[in-house]
């Protein structure tokens, strides 16, 4: 309450007046307009690559929380339980050698620690 008392008190022409602070801060960046993106034409690429690259993080970070072992998402008391869920499946997003995931649980021979 005391910082708000003395933002409010800040009352100076350079602030709010002709050739402010406030009137050249404004939100219209150059550059970030469709204005000006058309003006630019250098600056289309970058906004092309740089948009293509948000949205690829942007689906891979939703594949990860999805998929992915090190994100629970279910409430089970016991591990086991929904870590069973990921024998012989492919959670890898890129896989190079051709490694057939159906079988590799079973192939590796992992011991059952329920029994």
């Amino acid at each position: 309450m005391f910082l708000s008392k003395i933002l409010r008190a800040v009352d100076h022409p350079m602030l709010d007046g002709p050739g402010g602070r406030k009137l050249n801060n404004s939100w219209k960046i150059q550059g970030l307009t469709v204005k000006s993106i058309k003006h630019h034409v250098a600056l289309q690429p970058l906004f092309i690559i740089m948009g293509a690259g948000v949205v690829f993080v942007a689906v891979y970070i939703g594949r990860l929380a999805s998929k992915t072992t090190d994100i629970n998402w279910f409430k089970a008391k016991d591990m086991g339980d929904h870590m069973g869920y990921y024998n012989n499946k492919q959670f890898k997003f890129f896989n190079p050698a051709g490694t057939d995931y159906s079988t590799i649980s079973d192939k590796r021979q992992a011991p059952n620690y329920r029994e």
